[in-house]
C-alpha cells in the first residue's frame, strides 16, 4: 500500500509538466506493475498532459528502486553464507600458518584437511607427511596420559636406518598400525624388532593404505634400501580398501580421498564416494574448511550408519565384492614377489574380532605366495601385566604396552622361522 501511495506522488509531479504520451506510457507500465491500482487514477493520468522527460525519469528510478531492493533481498542469505565460509575458511588457514608454518594458499603439497602426518599426492592418492613432527602427549585406553614424539623423515619413513650398514636390513611397509601415531619413534614395534634382533629397519606406514599402495611405496624405495627381508604387514581393512565397490559401500573403513585401484588388472583412480564426488574433490583441493566437515559428518555416520563389513563376516556367505577383492589382492601380491625377485617376503595380519574370514582370506593370499607367516596379532588376546591397556584413545591401535608386545611377538617369530639366520 505505501509503494502504491509513493506511485502516485509521483503521478502527481508528472501530472503539472503536461505530456500525454508519457502519462499513457506511465499508465500502462504502473498497470503491468500493479494490476489493482484504482481505475480513476488511470483515467485522470491518461487525460492530463504531463511532462515526458520528468515522467520517464521518475518512473525508470523508481522501476530500478524497486527491483535493486527485490535482487538484495534474494541475494542477502547467499551472501550471508559465502561470507561466513570465506571467515571459516581464512581462519582455518590463519591458524594452520601460526601453528604449523604451513602455506595460506595452495601449493599442490597441502597435508589432507590440515597438518597431518598425511600428505595428499597425485600418484598415491597420499602419503606420509615429509619432515612431520609431533611433541606432545596421547591418551590410551584408560585415559592414561602418556608422552609420544614422532618424526618422519624426508621421505616419510618413520624409521630409515643405514643403508650401509653391514647388518640385515628389514623394509616394512603398512598402513596406521605401522604408521604408529599413537607412540614414541623408539616405541613402535619394529623399534622393539630392531633392538630384540640387532637388525637395520626402514618402516614406512600411512593410514588407510590398501596393497596397491603399500606395493607401490615398495616399488618406490626398494632398490634404495635393497633390503635383505620385506616385512609386510597386512590389515583386515586391505580387503576393503582394495575394491572400490567394498569401501565405497563401508562407514568404518572409507577414507573419504581418491586412491588407486587395481581394476581389470588397470590402475584407476577413484574416489569412493557416491553422492558426494564433486564436493569432495573440491573439498581437497581448494576449501580446508569444507575438508572439516566432511571429516566430522564421515566421523559421525562410521558411528551410526550400517556398514558392509558386518555383511562378510564368520558364520555368514562372503559377500561376492569381497570374493573379488580376495582376488584383486592376489594380483597386487602377484606383483609385489615379481618386484622384489629373490628378496624374502614375510607377512603378518591384523584383526579384530569377527574379521576372522578376513584373516583367513589374507592368510591364504600370503601361503599361495609363499611368504613367511609370522604369528597374527589379533586384538584381544594381547594381554598386558597387571591388566593394562594394550590400546591408544581410539581402542583400535596400539599403545606403548601394545606396540611392545608385538615387536617381542615378531621377533619370536623371526627366530622361530630361522629368518636372516636369526635361530634360536
Amino acid at each position: 500500500m505505501y509503494r502504491v501511495v509513493a506511485d502516485r506522488g509521483i503521478h502527481a509531479a508528472a501530472l503539472s509538466h503536461g505530456d500525454t504520451r508519457a502519462a499513457r506510457i506511465f499508465t500502462r507500465c504502473a498497470e503491468a506493475l500493479y494490476p489493482g491500482i484504482p481505475s480513476s487514477w488511470l483515467k485522470e493520468l491518461d487525460q492530463t498532459k504531463t511532462s515526458r522527460l520528468v515522467s520517464q525519469v521518475l518512473f525508470v528510478v523508481h522501476v530500478m528502486t524497486n527491483r535493486r531492493k527485490k535482487f538484495l533481498t534474494f541475494l542477502l542469505p547467499f551472501a550471508s553464507v559465502l561470507f561466513v565460509m570465506l571467515l571459516g575458511e581464512t581462519s582455518v588457514r590463519l591458524w594452520h600458518l601460526w601453528r604449523w608454518n604451513m602455506p595460506i594458499l595452495e601449493d599442490g603439497r597441502r597435508p589432507a584437511g590440515g597438518p597431518t602426518p598425511i600428505t595428499l599426492d597425485s600418484e598415491l592418492g597420499w602419503r606420509s607427511t615429509e619432515n612431520y613432527q609431533f611433541d606432545g602427549t596421547k591418551r590410551d585406553a584408560a585415559g592414561a596420559e602418556y608422552d609420544v614424539e614422532i618424526r618422519q623423515n624426508e621421505n616419510g619413513f618413520r624409521m630409515f636406518g643405514d643403508t650401509r650398514s653391514s647388518k640385515p636390513k628389514v623394509f616394512v611397509i603398512g598402513d596406521s598400525f605401522t604408521q604408529a601415531n599413537t607412540v614414541s619413534d623408539h616405541k613402535t614395534y619394529y623399534a622393539i624388532l630392531k633392538k630384540e634382533l640387532d637388525i637395520e629397519v626402514f618402516a614406512y606406514g600411512a593410514g588407510g593404505y590398501g596393497s596397491l599402495q603399500e606395493f607401490m611405496i615398495l616399488d618406490r624405495y626398494l632398490d634404495v634400501i635393497k633390503p635383505d627381508l620385506v616385512l609386510w604387514q597386512f590389515a583386515t581393512n586391505d580387503l576393503i580398501n582394495n575394491s572400490p565397490t567394498l569401501e565405497m559401500a563401508s562407514s568404518i573403513n572409507n577414507n573419504g580421498l581418491v586412491r588407486p585401484y587395481l581394476v581389470d588388472g588397470q590402475i584407476q583412480y577413484i574416489l569412493p564416494r557416491e553422492h558426494t564426488r564433486n564436493p569432495r574433490l573440491f573439498a581437497l583441493k581448494y576449501c580446508r574448511l569444507c575438508y572439516m566437515l566432511f571429516d566430522r559428518i564421515d566421523r559421525l555416520r562410521a558411528a551410526t550408519s550400517r556398514t558392509v563389513e558386518t555383511e562378510t563376516s564368520a558364520g555368514k556367505s562372503a559377500h561376492p565384492e569381497f570374493l573379488k577383492s580376495v582376488e584383486v589382492t592376489e594380483a597386487i601380491m602377484d606383483k609385489v614377489v615379481a618386484r622384489t625377485g629373490s628378496v624374502s617376503i614375510a607377512s603378518f595380519i591384523v584383526y579384530g574380532p569377527g574379521y576372522e574370514e578376513y584373516q583367513q582370506a589374507l592368510e591364504q593370499v600370503s601361503r599361495k605366495h609363499r611368504f613367511v607367516l609370522l604369528p597374527d596379532i589379533k586384538k584381544g588376546t594381547l594381554v598386558a601385566k597387571e591388566g593394562k591397556t594394550v590400546f591408544a584413545a581410539d581402542g583400535s591401535h596400539w599403545n606403548n604396552e601394545g606396540h611392545r608386545l608385538v615387536g617381542k611377538t615378531l621377533a619370536a617369530g623371526f627366530r622361530s622361522a630361522c629368518l636372516l639366520h636369526l635361530c634360536p
